[in-house]
C-alpha cells in the first residue's frame, strides 16, 4: 500500500470514528472522503479478497445479507456494506478494516449505475443479477437502460460469473451469451399450467420478445414479469435453470419455507420476493461449495434488516418499516401486508431527493387500492411530497376518515403513540427512512 493510500485510509477511519462517536450514520461519508483523497483507494483496499457483487433493482440488500450470513457459517471474515450503502463511498467504507495480508471474502451490494466504476477497481468472482424493474425513471430511464448499464459493467470484469434470475426475460437477452452464467428460478409445479397460455400483469416490465416483439406468454407467472416464459411466435424462451426451487411449502407474513430438490430451507422473512432473494444467495453459496447444513443455518438465522420488513417496538406497539421505491417492489409489500389479520395504522413517507428518484409518478403505478382489503383505522402521510402521497391514497379510496399530514422528523414518536392501533406499518422512501431511523434512534 502506498503512503498516499495509508494516509487516506487513516483519515477515513478518523472520520468514521467521529461519526460513530456523535451517533451519526458512518456508512458513506468516510468512503466519500477517502475517494476524494485517493481515486485508487478501492484497488488498494481489495487485495487478497474474493468478491461477490449483488446488483439489480430490487432485493440487493436482502440478498446481500442472506449470502453474508450463509458465508459466516464457513468463513472467518466476511465483509459487506452496511445498510445497503451501495455507492462507491459505501463500499470503500466497508473495506476500511480489510486486512492486507489475510484471505477474506466480501459480499457487496453494488448500485446498477456504479457497476462499471466499481468493476474497474475490483474484479469479482461472481455477480448476482437479482432483477430489473422500472425504478427512478429520472435517473435510469426504462429497464433496457438499466440492463445496458449492467452489460457495460460486465465488459470491465468479463471473467466474473453471473448468477442471474432465470425467471426474468431480460436476463435471457442475446447480450448475456458471451458471459459465463448460471440461472436460478422458482418453478413450483403445483402452480404451473400445461402450456404457455398465461399473460403477465398488464403493468409488468419487459414482456415483449426481444427477437420479434410479440408479447411473451407464461406457463408459470410468479409475479410481474417473473416466471417460466416463452414467445409463441419464435424460439425465445426461459433459459436452462441450474438452481431451481421446486416447491414452496409455506408463505407467511414473517416466515417462508421451500424445497430446492430434496433440500428443505426456511427463512424468517415473508414475501415471495424474499424467497427469490434467498434463492439467489443459496445459488452462490452452492457455487462456492458450501454444505447444505451451512446454507440452511445461514438462511434460517437471518432476520429482517434495515427497512425490509423491519420490526421494532415503540410504546409497546408493533411497528413494521418497509422501504418502497418502485411499483413492483411496493406491490409485493402490499401483497405481504394483505396477510395481516388485525386492524392496522398506516404511515406513508414520500421524499423526492436524488437517492429516492425525483419523479414520484410511480406511486400511480402501484396497487394501493388493494389495501382496501385491510382494516385501516388511521392514515398519516409525511415527507417532501406528502401532499402527493395524500392525494394518491385518497384516489385509492382505502380509508373513509381524514388522512393526516405531519412532520415525521419532529412528530413521528407522537404519531406512533397516538395511532388507533398497536399494529403500525410504515412505508417509506429511502432518504426518509434514513432520517426516520435517526429520529427513532435505530
Amino acid at each position: 500500500m502506498t503512503i498516499k493510500s495509508k494516509f487516506t485510509k487513516e483519515i477515513a477511519k478518523i472520520v468514521r470514528a467521529g461519526l460513530r462517536l456523535t451517533r451519526h450514520n458512518a456508512t458513506a461519508l468516510p468512503g466519500y472522503v477517502a475517494y476524494k483523497l485517493d481515486k485508487n483507494i478501492l484497488d488498494e483496499l481489495s487485495k487478497n479478497t474474493k468478491f461477490v457483487f449483488v446488483t439489480g433493482t430490487n432485493g440487493k440488500t436482502m440478498t446481500t445479507h442472506f449470502l453474508a450470513n450463509i458465508l459466516r457459517q464457513h468463513y472467518d471474515k466476511v465483509y459487506t456494506n452496511e445498510s445497503g450503502s451501495n455507492m462507491v463511498q459505501g463500499i470503500i467504507t466497508t473495506l476500511l478494516d480489510n486486512p492486507k495480508r489475510e484471505e477474506t471474502i466480501a459480499v457487496l451490494e453494488v448500485d446498477e449505475a456504479n457497476l462499471v466504476r466499481i468493476g474497474r477497481n475490483i474484479k469479482p468472482d461472481y455477480v448476482i443479477f437479482t432483477n430489473i424493474f422500472r425504478d427512478q425513471m429520472d435517473r435510469f430511464g426504462e429497464i433496457y437502460n438499466i440492463f445496458n448499464k449492467l452489460m457495460q459493467g460486465m465488459e470491465v470484469m468479463p471473467n466474473a460469473k453471473i448468477i442471474a434470475n432465470g425467471d426474468l426475460p431480460i436476463f435471457s437477452y442475446d447480450q448475456m451469451d458471451k458471459y459465463n452464467k448460471s440461472y436460478f428460478a422458482i418453478r413450483d409445479k403445483r402452480e404451473e399450467k400445461d402450456d404457455y397460455i398465461l399473460e403477465a400483469d398488464a403493468n409488468s416490465d419487459g414482456i415483449l420478445c426481444p427477437h420479434c416483439n410479440h408479447i411473451l406468454k407464461y406457463k408459470l407467472n410468479n409475479y410481474s414479469s417473473l416466471g417460466d416464459f416463452a414467445c409463441t411466435s419464435c424460439d425465445f424462451s426461459s433459459p436452462e435453470i441450474t438452481y431451481k426451487l421446486d416447491k414452496i411449502k409455506k408463505l407467511e407474513a414473517n416466515y417462508s419455507s421451500f424445497y430446492v430438490g430434496d433440500e428443505f430451507y426456511e427463512v424468517n422473512v415473508g414475501g415471495l420476493y424474499n424467497v427469490y432473494n434467498a434463492l439467489a444467495a443459496l445459488s452462490v453459496a452452492k457455487e462456492l461449495g458450501l454444505s447444505y447444513e451451512e446454507i440452511y443455518e445461514g438462511l434460517a438465522s437471518q432476520k429482517n434488516v434495515f427497512g425490509r420488513q423491519e420490526n421494532i417496538k415503540i410504546y409497546d406497539k408493533n411497528v413494521t418499516i418497509n422501504l418502497v421505491k418502485n411499483p413492483t417492489g411496493l406491490n409485493q409489500i402490499i401483497d405481504l401486508m394483505l396477510l395481516e389479520k388485525e386492524p392496522i395504522s398506516l404511515i406513508c413517507l414520500l421524499n423526492d431527493n436524488y437517492a429516492d428518484g425525483t419523479d414520484v409518478s410511480w406511486i400511480y403505478d402501484s396497487y394501493y387500492e388493494n389495501l382496501s382489503n385491510l382494516t385501516i383505522k388511521d392514515i398519516y402521510v409525511s415527507g417532501m411530497r406528502k401532499k402527493d402521497m395524500k392525494r394518491r391514497l385518497e384516489i385509492a379510496e382505502i380509508f373513509d376518515g381524514e388522512i393526516k399530514e405531519f412532520d415525521y422528523e419532529n412528530e413521528i414518536k407522537k404519531v406512533i403513540k397516538d395511532t388507533k392501533t398497536d399494529n403500525i406499518y410504515i412505508l417509506s422512501t429511502y432518504t426518509a427512512m434514513l432520517r426516520l431511523r435517526e429520529v427513532l434512534d435505530l
